[in-house]
């Protein structure tokens, strides 16, 4: 069941911290090729949240998302924003901390946009070590609960479903197609990827490096957006709401 934390008085609090979890997603404003807007990870992410907290059994108290994040590796294209990593975990450590205070015992960061991940972690570690007891905090991405589905339904091959390829583009299709731009959408072979790194949503990773995105076309996508389509975005869609759902019961009932 959703509740929107800002539809809540004052005195509405008390009734809902000990027995829900609170939610907040947060995603970036930066490129996201010719065809897709550079709000795209905040359209999915919140979507997918919002989704999955009405079909949860739990009360899911969800927050604003966060619009903003560490996106530097898209500065050679207009539109972005970026936050210092230092920025971005001062801001996430004040939420959660808020939340804390506020008498909340359960809460979950769903992270729908990958170069968030090593801040975000940074935060649930000082809050952890600050409110440890006091505050549960998980910090997940929701495209590593839907390997299975993202298996089972894409056309590409490893490096297809990366930034902007066909994963990002399907569910853009399904949920805002009057935001996606199909003439712009261009043809080309996955990213390539090595022994330890696969260039790929679902890819296995060894490692850690840091490039800008235009390092495999000046687009700006890492992927095979030309194989998205409406139908897909719209399995996808369902697996990551379902799944995100259970962990928000999973998370509030362990």
């Amino acid at each position: 069941m959703i509740v929107h934390w800002t539809e809540l008085t004052k005195d509405q609090f008390d009734e809902l911290k000990k027995s829900s979890v609170v939610a907040v997603n947060f995603s970036s404003t930066e490129q996201h090729s010719n065809h897709l807007p550079v709000g795209t990870d905040g359209y999915i992410g919140e979507a997918v949240l919002l989704e999955a907290a009405r079909r949860a059994r739990s009360t899911v108290v969800v927050m604003p998302s966060v619009r903003y994040g560490y996106s530097p590796h898209h500065r050679f294209a207009p539109g972005y924003v970026t936050l210092g990593q230092d920025v971005l975990t001062a801001l996430c450590r004040d939420v959660c901390g808020c939340v804390a205070d506020n008498g909340f015992r359960k809460m979950a960061i769903m992270n729908s946009h990958g170069g968030n991940m090593a801040a975000l972690h940074s935060a649930v570690n000082e809050i952890g070590e600050e409110y440890e007891g006091k505050l549960d905090l998980a910090l997940f991405r929701y495209w590593d609960l839907v390997g299975d589905v993202v298996t089972r339904v894409r056309k590409s091959a490893v490096g297809g479903t990366s930034h902007a390829g066909e994963f990002e583009t399907s569910l853009m299709m399904y949920l805002r197609p009057d935001l996606v731009h199909p003439g712009l959408i261009e043809e080309c072979p996955p990213a390539p990827s090595d022994a330890y790194n696969e260039t790929d949503l679902a890819g296995k990773k060894k490692y850690v490096s840091f490039y800008s995105f235009d390092r495999f076309n000046a687009s700006g996508h890492i992927g095979q957006p030309h194989l998205a389509s409406p139908e897909k975005g719209k399995l996808f869609f369902e697996g990551a709401a379902e799944a995100v759902a259970e962990f928000l019961d999973f998370w509030r009932e362990n």
